[in-house]
Parts: C-alpha cells; sequence; structure tokens
C-alpha cells in the first residue's frame, strides 16, 4: 500500500463562502456520488444557435420544490438574470457565458434536475470553447467546468485530459487538482489520486480538499483518518449552504458504514435541521430506520427523500424497506422505478452520455437477479477502468453469485490492493472463502465485518448472517 501524506491543517484556511459571492462549483465527487437522479421526464436540450452563430440563451427552469434558504435561490437566479442582460447586450461576453454555466450546474446539484442544467450548461461551455482568442483565465475555467460535468456522467478518461489542460494553463488553483484527484480515483489510478490530492490539499486547504483526502483515506483503509477529515471539511463550510450539508451526509455516511448508527443519525438530521429539504439527509435518516427494522418510519422517509429527488439509491433502498415485510408488490413497483431512473440517465442531449454500468450492474444483481446482463455491464465498466475497486467488487459479486469462485476471488484480491477495509468486500471475501472450503478463516473474515458493520443489508448479507450466527 502506498505511503498517504494527505496532509491537513486545520485552522490554516476556512472558507468564507457566502451568497453574496460568486457561485462557486463544488466538490465533483459529490456530483459524481449523486448522480442516480432522475433525468428521465425532463426535456432534452440542444444547442440553439441562430443565423450569426449566437448561442440562444437558455432558459432556467422554475422548480417544483423549495430547497434550501430562499436568499439561495434568489441568488442563483440573480446570477443567471445578470448574465442574462450581459449577453442580451454583448452576446461575445464569454465571462457572462461562464457565470450561466456555473447556475446552471449549480441547479443539477441543488434539485437533481441532471439531464436538462447538464445539458445546458454544455451547450454554453463548448460554444465558449470553440472560440479563438479567448482570455488564458476564461479558457482554463471552461475547461475545469466541464471537466466537472464530464465527471457527473462518469466520462473519466475524457475529464482527465480536461484536467491535466486546466493544471497547465493554472497550476495554482485547487480546484484544477480536484478534477484530477476525482478521474484518477474513478479510474482506478489511486496513487496519481492521492498525489493530487496532496497537491490540492497544500494548495488550498478547504472544504473540498478536505472532503478528498477523507474519501482517500477510505480507500486505503483508515475509516477513523477519513471521519476526521470529513469533520474538518463540515467545519470549514458555511452552515446550509449544499456543499456542507453533502459533507455532513457523507460525514453521517462514514459513521453509517461503521456501524456507529446514532452518531450517523446525528449527522443526518444536522444536516436537515441547516438545509431545507435536503433529500440525502432525509433518505439517510429513512435508511437507519430500515435498518432497525422501523419499516414504517422508514418508508415515510424515504418516500419523502423520493418526492423531493427521485434518485434510484432512494428507490432501491425503499425496495429493500418493502421486501424485509414481505410487500411484494410495493418492492416491485420501487423496483421499476429505480430502474427506470437508470434508464433515463443515460437519455442525454446530443453527445451529452451518462454511463451507469456499474451502476446498472449492482442493479441488476440485487433487484433483478439478472446476473448475465449484470456481469455485461460490470465488464463494460472493466474495459473503462479495470483497476478501479468499485469496478472490482461489483464483477466479484457477479462471479460468485453465478458461482465461478475463482474469478470472484480474482477481483477481490484486486479490489483489496489499497487496503480497503469496505464490510461488504470482507464479507464477500469470506464468503468465497468458506466455498473455496477454508472455512475457518472465511468466516472470521465475516466476523470482522459484521462487527465493522452489524446492519449490511445487501445481496448477500443475509447468507453472511446465517453462515456465521447458524
Amino acid at each position: 500500500m502506498i505511503q498517504l501524506n494527505l496532509n491537513i491543517h486545520p485552522g490554516k484556511f476556512t472558507t468564507m463562502n457566502t451568497l453574496k459571492t460568486t457561485l462557486s462549483i463544488f466538490a465533483i465527487s459529490a456530483i459524481i456520488s449523486s448522480c442516480t437522479q432522475s433525468q428521465g421526464k425532463e426535456p432534452v436540450a440542444s444547442a440553439a444557435l441562430s443565423e450569426k452563430g449566437a448561442l440562444a440563451i437558455p432558459k432556467m427552469q422554475d422548480r417544483t420544490v423549495d430547497i434550501g434558504a430562499p436568499e439561495e435561490l434568489d441568488h442563483l437566479l440573480d446570477v443567471y438574470d445578470k448574465s442574462r442582460i450581459k449577453l442580451e447586450k454583448n452576446p461575445m461576453d464569454w465571462d457572462a457565458w461562464l457565470r450561466m454555466s456555473e447556475a446552471f450546474i449549480t441547479e443539477a446539484r441543488v434539485t437533481g434536475t441532471h439531464g436538462y442544467n447538464y445539458d445546458q450548461a454544455l451547450n454554453i461551455l463548448d460554444h465558449v470553447l470553440a472560440q479563438t482568442g479567448l482570455k488564458k483565465d476564461v479558457k482554463g475555467q471552461g475547461i475545469t467546468l466541464k471537466a466537472t460535468i464530464l465527471l457527473s456522467q462518469h466520462q473519466f478518461s475524457d475529464a482527465l485530459v480536461l484536467g491535466k489542460e486546466a493544471v497547465k494553463l493554472d497550476p495554482y488553483r485547487a480546484y484544477n487538482y480536484g478534477v484530477l484527484v476525482d478521474a484518477y480515483t474513478e479510474l482506478g489510478y489511486y496513487d496519481s489520486a492521492v498525489v493530487m490530492c496532496d497537491k490540492m490539499v497544500s494548495t488550498r486547504p478547504d472544504l473540498r480538499s478536505y472532503s478528498r483526502v477523507s474519501y482517500q483515506r477510505e480507500i486505503h483503509g483508515d475509516v477513523p483518518g477519513a471521519i476526521e477529515a470529513m469533520d474538518l471539511a463540515v467545519k470549514a463550510g458555511a452552515q446550509g449552504l449544499e456543499e456542507t450539508s453533502w459533507c455532513r451526509v457523507q460525514l453521517g455516511g462514514l459513521y453509517e458504514r461503521s456501524g456507529q448508527l446514532e452518531k450517523a443519525r446525528e449527522q443526518y438530521a444536522l444536516a436537515l435541521s441547516e438545509r431545507k429539504n435536503y433529500a440525502f439527509a432525509i433518505a439517510g435518516l429513512g435508511r437507519l430506520e430500515g435498518k432497525k427494522k422501523n419499516y414504517p418510519e422508514a418508508e415515510k422517509q424515504l418516500m419523502a427523500a423520493v418526492a423531493v429527488t427521485p434518485d434510484a439509491s432512494f428507490y432501491e433502498e425503499l425496495a429493500r424497506v418493502y421486501s424485509a415485510q414481505g410487500k411484494t408488490e410495493q418492492r416491485d413497483e420501487a423496483v421499476r422505478n429505480a430502474g427506470k431512473v437508470l434508464v433515463g440517465l443515460t437519455k442525454g442531449g446530443e453527445g451529452h452520455t451518462h454511463q451507469v454500468g456499474l451502476e446498472m450492474a449492482r442493479f441488476q444483481l440485487e433487484f433483478m437477479n439478472d446476473l448475465d446482463n449484470a456481469m455485461t455491464n460490470a465488464e463494460h465498466e472493466f474495459t473503462h477502468r479495470p483497476t478501479n475497486n468499485d469496478v472490482n467488487t461489483a464483477l466479484a459479486a457477479v462471479n460468485y453469485a453465478k458461482g465461478d469462485l475463482t474469478a470472484a476471488a480474482k477481483f477481490i484480491a484486486a479490489a483489496q490492493r489499497t487496503g480497503s477495509k469496505d464490510p461488504y468486500l470482507m464479507t464477500l471475501n469470506g464468503l468465497v472463502l468458506v466455498k473455496q472450503g477454508d472455512a475457518a478463516k472465511g468466516k472470521q473474515l465475516i466476523l470482522e465485518s459484521l462487527k465493522a458493520d452489524p446492519y449490511q443489508n445487501h445481496a448477500f448479507a443475509a447468507e453472511a448472517k446465517k453462515l456465521v450466527q447458524g
């Protein structure tokens, strides 16, 4: 395992985000982690050019749900309107185009309406970057913003190319290194991701860099260190802003994945108290209720989350809750809705594709028992990022379900190369070892995984618990 420096400097820098500042596009990893949100019912955007080649100014959609503080939306609309007014006077105001693209990207993050808003932002950015003679800072910002969207659409290789170009244009902008951290991580180039993460946090130790330090530490098996870094990220952020609430939910997730449900509950509740209708905090609370077998409350919370943002993972969690109660019809309906969301993600505007092979493979394995298609999707992801831990874990799981223990063991070994302490991966490894004849070691691994997270509820959780508990 590589040596992790990932130095963090609490107190050295505190973000001063306010609603009066220019919109900032936060953590790219946040967008990636929430990219299972619904797009299937959204209008498809396409680039609209006038006869003179000027891009038509796109419209900002009305929100259907109040999210966050009212003044936050007012600020977003103010940025949009000021950009629109400038562009009506001068269609070649490239900085105004960039500010407008940021407004659409922010709206996508806040509301989950990724399809329409990302398409509009990409149309803008492609238009700007097609121009010759752009100022260095304008070109650099445009490249970084486009890379941000490509990362959210799982176009990791293309995002990596743009990230490298952005760093060449501006090596002193920490956010550019964030693009590289996320691209390298998703592609499975973990050594390079750590180097860029160190570079980012030393350039600007703030919410964005601390959150990435946290993820790198978790990948490399340092869960206490990951919690420490994410706590710093929360403390570095402004209360109530989406980026801070996202970090608080991630902190709750770290506690949840290590079996500390009450600490997780505290973080989800705080996120919800600080930010109105924050769907990921609501869903977190619902997930905890499901793990504690308080199913009526779990249903209530998860349905509330879906009403704000119809995310595939929320529907999947509902399916688990319904399944635990024997509610077959409701379970099947939740599964259908999750599938619709995942399929909807692939329906962007022309040239704006979203790769969901990994998410689809997991969905088909656990909820559809469609092992052949799960294998096809997992193998497709493997061709693009063969050293990614999550992709190798998915292939291990599908091969285990199909009874190919040799292949499962091979992919487990690949997924473990960073020293990950993921309880799901440990459980899967234990099951494979038991079936290969090493029952003692296998059961010990399963017991260790259940000690780390006693509330596992994935596709193999029941089998593993029965094996060690009798």
